[in-house]
């Protein structure tokens, strides 16, 4: 059962999406040098990007994600009901 005042995370779908499109004409080294300096922000001191973020795919997504999670709002779960 979850609590009343658990607080959920709810994306901004539309925000997201824009930080996407806006990143699908980036060249690959944008796009790494983009991908790197996400990953240090969540605290990763590599300066190689991991297996899972070698194609130009894999690293828009990884920064759609990120997007959606940065303009995420948090609410309580009530009001998601």
């Amino acid at each position: 059962m979850i609590s009343p005042v658990t607080n959920v995370i709810r994306c901004n779908v539309q925000k997201a999406k824009e930080v996407g499109l806006k990143w699908e004409n980036a060249s690959c080294s944008e796009l790494r040098t983009y991908c790197l300096e996400i990953l240090k922000e969540i605290g990763c001191s590599d300066n190689e990007l991991p297996d899972n973020l070698q194609t130009r795919e894999q690293q828009l997504n990884f920064i759609t994600g990120f997007a959606s999670f940065a303009f995420g709002e948090v609410q309580n779960v009530q009001s998601c009901n």
